[in-house]
Formats: structure tokens, C-alpha cells, sequence
């Protein structure tokens, strides 16, 4: 069913431009040309850093903590899974204007901040890039966590109880033992977070300045903005074809990896 959208997604990037934002069928790559210049590079380009932060943090947070939850009591375990999936119920709405609320002037954190003098008076914690991505990460953290935590709850525990019992500490063993098997899940769970981050439009629009926007706002800039369908067309075509090659290039690695083991 994704073949038709993507297909009259294309035949509208290759359209003729009509004034006051109207098109009419053509085959021209006028659009296509726009995409090479330094301004569409730079917004790709952040677009894919912001995406890649945001996901080494995710990785780097949700996997030790799913790995902890798995090694909890069965009924400790089943509440942190119902936190979890709670907060997943929070709108991304609610959330993003949470933190424009915290991080504003009159916020509690800024307040706080404020009053211990790290922050100077009248001074705000947004918008900017850490605002970004620390809501992307609070975002896309639950999700990770339980990705991650089939796979943790199913390792054999008696591969850990003999690294322990060769003199291994739980940390050693994490880091030697659980990260290598767990080699396929992270890198896919990398890819989770990048396909999702990539494309965030409320929350760098909301709690980011212009230079911190990804393309997604770009996208319905050119559409809703400048009313260039044909362009904002092109710029989704662009972001489409770079998650296949996202995408092809992560199930090379996986096998490659897969070969290797």
C-alpha cells in the first residue's frame, strides 16, 4: 500500500510549478536541482547529527536500564514495565509544552538554577539545541528500553554466572559478556531512534531556533510557507531515499556481523 503514496509522491517532486501554489503535471527536475545547495546539505546534515545523538544517548541510557529491570523480581519487573508503558500514553504534545513550561524563564528549573546562581536572571533554557535533544531523548527512551528488553530477558543467565564465577564483575560482565551478544539489537535499536528523530517536526520547531529545525519543518515550510508543493515533494522524496539507503546499509552490517559470529 506504501507503493502508491510514494509513487504520486514523485510525480508531484517532478511537477511544473504554477503560481499562487498550484502545479500542473510535468517532468522536470527544477525541484531535484534545489536539493543541491549548501542550505539543503546543512539541514540534512543536522538533521542526521541530532538523529545520531539523539540515539547513541537512547542506546547508551536504555540499555543498561533494561538490562537491570531484567535482573529485578518478577513483580518489580512488571511495574516498571506499567510505568513505562504509562508514559508512553503522554501525548508528544503534552510532553514537547512541558518542557517549554520547565525551561522558560518563570520555569522551575530555570528558577532553580537561577537561584543557586547558575543561571543569570531573567534568562531562559530555551530554545536551543540541548532543549532539543534532551526532550527527543525523554521522548524515544521509553521505546528503547523496551526493545532492549526481550532480548536481555532471554540471555541465558548461566553464561553470566560463569563469567562470574572466572572472577568477571557485574560491570565486566556486562561490558564483555551482554554487550557482544546484544551486537545486532543495539545497532538496530540505533536505527529505531534515527528513523524516528530524524523526521521530529514539533519538538525542534517548538523548543529550537531556525538553525536547530530538521528537514521535516523544512518540508511543510516549502508546502504550507512558500507554497512550492512540488519542492516540499522533492525534499520528502530525499529524506524517503535516504532511509532505504539508511535502511540497506544497516542489513549489510547485520549480516556482515551475523558472518562473523
Amino acid at each position: 500500500m506504501a507503493v502508491v503514496p510514494a509513487f504520486l509522491m514523485v510525480q508531484l517532486s517532478l511537477a511544473h510549478r504554477e503560481v499562487a501554489g498550484l502545479w500542473s503535471p510535468g517532468f522536470e527536475l527544477t525541484q531535484y536541482r534545489q536539493l543541491a545547495t549548501p542550505l539543503f546539505a546543512r539541514i540534512m546534515g543536522f538533521s542526521l547529527m541530532l538523529a545520531l545523538a539523539g540515539a547513541l544517548i537512547c542506546v547508551s541510557l536504555a540499555l543498561p536500564a533494561a538490562y537491570f529491570i531484567t535482573r529485578m523480581r518478577r513483580r518489580a519487573q512488571v511495574a516498571w514495565l506499567v510505568f513505562l508503558l504509562g508514559s508512553l500514553s503522554l501525548s508528544e504534545v503534552l510532553i514537547v509544552f512541558a518542557f517549554q513550561v520547565l525551561l522558560s524563564t518563570s520555569g522551575t528549573l530555570a528558577g532553580a538554577l537561577t537561584t543557586v546562581g547558575l543561571l543569570a536572571p531573567g534568562a531562559s533554557l530555551y530554545p536551543n539545541f540541548p532543549a532539543v535533544l534532551t526532550c527527543l531523548v525523554y521522548l524515544l527512551l521509553p521505546y528503547v528500553i523496551l526493545f532492549f528488553y526481550p532480548a536481555l530477558s532471554q540471555l541465558d543467565p548461566e553464561v553470566e554466572q560463569a563469567a562470574a564465577t572466572m572472577g568477571a564483575s557485574r560491570l565486566s560482565t556486562f561490558t564483555r559478556v551482554v554487550l557482544p551478544m546484544m551486537r545486532g539489537q543495539i545497532l538496530t535499536g540505533v536505527l529505531l531512534v534515527v528513523i524516528f528523530t530524524f523526521g521530529a517536526y514539533l519538538t525542534p520547531l517548538v523548543l529550537g531556533r531556525p538553525p536547530q529545525w530538521t528537514i521535516a519543518i523544512h518540508i511543510n515550510n516549502a508546502a504550507m510557507g512558500a507554497g512550492n508543493l512540488p519542492l516540499a515533494a522533492a525534499y520528502a522524496v530525499s529524506v524517503v531515499a535516504f532511509m532505504v539507503a539508511l535502511l540497506v546499509l544497516t542489513r549489510v552490517l547485520s549480516r556482515r556481523k551475523a558472518s562473523e559470529a
